[in-house]
């Protein structure tokens, strides 16, 4: 909690108020009476309406998560017993841009802006600067309304690049397709499904894409993936991850991921959950050298060992990711921040 400091209009009355004391020598009594007067109660009402108010609340809902580049928004309502407006300044941590100032009533609508990510990690939101102001105008008082939310960035996904593609492809789909359920029937293609699924020929007949359904489609494989990154490396290694992890996951497997921050299990299509992880790993060794999948960032690369062959990581198109840790994207950048070109084909995985 600040000290009571006038405003730039409070300032204004002061300088009045010292003008008319200094003309009331010259005019008499009454120039005190008309001027003076009337401005002491407005600056003292001002003084008395803030020493009273009680430290405003800060009630802030976050953006979801999203990857580098995603813009969400930000709201803030600000609440007290006694009404008052104020001017609210959020505070941001580096990692995310944006212009956190804006003016309120308090208790009434709350405040947004834009928040654009820039750096994969766990970023905060908070504490708010909330100078609080009388109905007039004429003082403020400031207070650190104490709470922080964390703003989770994903690491970038992209398309894995065809070699690294047909070998993820080999991993995800099961060895003897014929034990899969019996035929049941034909749907509409959705971006969640397997390619393995499309059913080509009536596909072909209906000029555009359907699906077969089974009875029970059992379960499917589960992919151990293993990573590890040098000092300053760690963004590179969670990329290569995270576009392995999301080519096996909506291939239909389960994936068991390995890092330097802990190891996950996750279902099939738990995307959201493979991205969270990534977003909060940092550089270091795994031991885990039997995984079916070995991602290394080093100072010379970084690489993709599938099944003894060592492949570099070498992405397409990028994929944009919403809060849940789906979808897919347009044109993007490859890993190191360059455009790539948009026209070229990705990979057959699904989305």
């Amino acid at each position: 909690m600040r000290r009571i400091r006038p405003t730039r209009r409070g300032l204004a009355v002061v300088l009045i108020v010292a003008v008319a004391a200094g003309m009331s020598t010259t005019f008499g009594p009454r120039s005190l009476d008309a001027v003076i007067l009337p401005a002491v109660v407005a600056l003292g009402a001002a003084v008395v309406q803030l020493a009273l108010l009680d430290a405003p609340t800060v009630t802030r809902v976050p953006p979801p998560a999203g990857d580098p580049g995603t813009t969400g928004t930000v709201s803030l309502a600000v609440d007290a017993d006694t009404p008052a407006t104020a001017a609210v300044r959020d505070r941001l941590s580096p990692g995310l841009d944006g212009d956190p100032r804006g003016t309120v009533l308090v208790g009434g609508d709350p405040f947004t802006y834009d928040v654009t990510y820039r750096e994969r990690g766990v970023h905060e939101l908070g504490p708010a600067v909330v100078h609080a102001r009388d109905v007039l105008g004429l003082a403020r008082r400031g207070f650190v309304a104490e709470g922080r939310d964390p703003v989770v960035v994903y690491p970038r996904v992209f398309y894995p690049s065809p070699a690294v593609a047909e070998r993820l492809r080999s991993l995800s789909t099961p060895a003897d397709t014929a034990e899969r359920g019996a035929f049941d029937h034909l749907r509409e293609y959705t971006r969640s499904d397997s390619l393995r699924d499309v059913h080509w020929k009536s596909s072909a007949k209906r000029d555009d894409l359907v699906v077969q359904e089974f009875v029970d489609d059992g379960d499917g494989p589960t992919v151990t993936v293993a990573t590890s990154a040098e000092a300053g490396r760690a963004d590179r290694m969670a990329e290569a991850a995270a576009t392995v992890g999301y080519a096996l996951l909506a291939e239909g497997a389960g994936v068991v991921l390995t890092t330097p921050a802990g190891r996950v299990t996750l279902a099939p299509g738990e995307t959201g959950r493979l991205l969270s992880h990534l977003a909060r790993v940092g550089d270091g060794a795994v031991t885990d050298r039997d995984a079916d999948v070995v991602v290394r960032a080093t100072a010379d690369g970084t690489t993709i060992r599938i099944d003894g062959a060592s492949l570099p990581f070498d992405p397409g198109r990028r994929r944009t990711v919403g809060g849940d840790g789906s979808g897919d994207g347009g044109g993007g950048s490859d890993g190191d921040g360059a455009p790539v070109d948009t026209d070229r084909s990705p990979p057959e995985v699904s989305a």
